[in-house]
């Protein structure tokens, strides 16, 4: 009788230790990339991962840009230039990088009356004054903002020196051109730089006056806010 119970007992323990195991086993420990406790989601779970595999920068963007200081219109003469401080400030609101296109032989004069005489001739030779420095890799970005100042209603010659080194490496590319200027806008910058780098698709482009840059500035600030907007940054 006693064996009996004694192996009765037995059987009733080991049947006890079985169901506790099983218990456990279904327990939820946040494995195999299922939701924790908590609510949260396991580190290795794939649905952490961004949609877009983690890039944090949609729109890589540089800023190129040509300005100068000395005497200038309406604002007499100035340390900052005017273009400087607008792409200044969109390099501020987008993340972007920033390249300054220096001429590599500065021979521009600094007082108003004799910058325009060498600017017009500059043009009507068609020249292509090079720039100093490497223009950074270009293939790391997706959006290339590029501005000047108005010279005689169309870009700076040593733009074009920029835009025909750089044809190939700028195709494909999204250009936003930007100017200053005392009157004359934009002045056809959109679709000279279209005619110049034919494979870029060129966004709408912001004109600022050279005056605002200088006097207005957060006016200037709030008005590349209102045009980043509108371009979707």
């Amino acid at each position: 009788m006693k064996r009996k119970l004694k192996r009765l007992f037995c059987l009733m323990l080991s049947l006890a230790l079985l169901l506790s195991l099983t218990a456990c086993g279904g327990s939820g420990d946040g494995g195999e990339g299922q939701p924790a406790p908590g609510g949260g989601e396991t580190q290795d779970d794939p649905r952490t991962e961004p949609a877009d595999g983690g890039d944090a920068e949609e729109h890589p963007v540089l800023v190129v840009y040509f300005s100068r200081t000395g005497e200038q219109y309406v604002v007499g003469v100035i340390d900052h230039g005017n273009t400087a401080i607008v792409a200044e400030t969109i390099a501020e609101e987008t993340g972007g990088d920033l390249f300054e296109l220096l001429p590599a032989d500065d021979h521009y004069p600094m007082t108003y009356k004799e910058l325009t005489d060498v600017a017009k001739r500059e043009q009507n030779d068609r020249a292509r004054p090079a720039y100093a420095g490497e223009v950074p890799d270009l293939s790391q970005y997706d959006t290339v903002f590029i501005g000047a100042p108005v010279w005689w209603g169309d870009w700076p010659m040593i733009l074009y020196t920029f835009f025909e080194e750089n044809t190939d490496a700028l195709a494909g590319k999204r250009l936003v051109p930007f100017s200053t200027h005392e009157g004359s806008g934009l002045s056809g910058f959109d679709k000279k730089l279209a005619s110049a780098v034919p494979g870029g698709t060129v966004l709408e482009g912001l004109a600022v006056r050279g005056s605002d840059c200088q006097n207005r500035q957060d006016d200037v600030r709030e008005s590349v806010r209102d045009w980043l907007e509108e371009l979707g940054f």
